[in-house]
C-alpha cells in the first residue's frame, strides 16, 4: 500500500476508535431515504455531536397524541443560502428531504420571498417565506445521556441578524451545549412548533440500503 494511503487509513482507524464510531460515520450523509413504509434521515447526537440516523414510520399519526411529558425536543437548525457551510454536508437540503424546504416566514437576513414565489407556493401554502440552504437535526440519545423519546417535538432554530453579522451562520451547530451558548448570546432563536412526530434511532446500514428521496424544487 502507498505509504500516504496507509497513514490516512491508520489515522481514520484511530479517530474512529477514539470517537467510538465506525469509519463510515465519519463521512457526511445528506438527504432523506425511504424503504417500505418508513423513512430514514441523518441527524446528530446533541450530547456528542456524533452522527446518528432516525427512522420514521410513514403512516404514523401526525401530530402524535402523546402526553407532553412523553416527548423530547428535536432541534431543526436552518442554515441560510449565504452560509459557507457546504449544502452537501447538511442533514437535509430542499431537494432531498420532504420537510423544512423553506423558512416558513419571511426573514430579511435569509432573504424574504413574496407569497407568489413558487418556492412559497409549493412549500409554504402560498404564504411569504425565505429560501434556505438546508438544515440539520439535533436529538438526544439515551446511551449518551441525552433527552430521548420516541415522540419528538420539533424546535425550529434560525439565526438572528447578530448571528449573520458575527459570522455564526458559518459555524455548524452539532451539540445542545453549543446551541444553548449561541441562543444565550443572541445569535440564534429556538422557536417551539406544534409538530410532534414519532421516530426512533436506527443504523447507518438501514440508511445506506434505503432509496434516496428527490424533491422537485424551483
Amino acid at each position: 500500500m502507498n505509504p500516504k494511503r496507509l497513514l490516512v487509513a491508520v489515522a481514520i482507524a484511530i479517530l474512529s476508535a477514539f470517537l467510538g464510531l465506525p469509519a463510515k460515520l465519519l463521512a457526511s450523509d445528506s438527504g432523506q431515504r425511504t424503504f417500505g413504509q418508513a423513512s430514514v434521515e441523518p441527524a446528530f447526537d446533541d450530547s456528542t455531536g456524533g452522527p446518528v440516523y432516525l427512522l420514521t414510520p410513514v403512516k404514523a399519526p401526525l401530530p402524535t397524541n402523546n402526553n407532553a411529558r412523553a416527548d423530547a425536543p428535536l432541534y431543526l437548525v436552518v442554515y441560510p443560502l449565504t452560509s459557507t457551510i457546504s449544502a452537501s454536508d447538511l442533514n437535509c437540503q430542499p431537494t432531498n428531504c420532504d420537510h423544512a424546504n423553506v423558512l416558513p416566514f419571511p426573514n430579511s437576513d435569509y432573504g424574504a420571498l413574496p407569497a407568489t414565489d413558487k418556492a412559497c407556493v409549493d412549500f409554504n401554502s402560498s404564504s411569504p417565506c425565505s429560501s434556505v440552504k438546508g438544515h440539520d437535526h439535533l436529538v438526544g440519545i439515551a446511551s449518551t445521556g441525552g433527552d430521548f423519546n420516541v415522540a419528538w417535538n420539533v424546535k425550529l432554530v434560525f439565526f438572528t441578524h447578530d448571528g449573520f453579522i458575527s459570522g455564526k451562520i458559518n459555524t455548524r451547530i452539532l451539540t445542545l451545549s453549543q446551541l444553548q451558548t449561541l441562543a444565550n448570546n443572541g445569535d440564534v432563536v429556538i422557536s417551539d412548533t406544534p409538530i410532534i412526530f414519532h421516530c426512533s434511532k436506527t443504523s447507518a446500514e438501514t440508511y445506506e440500503k434505503a432509496t434516496p428521496v428527490v424533491i422537485p424544487y424551483p
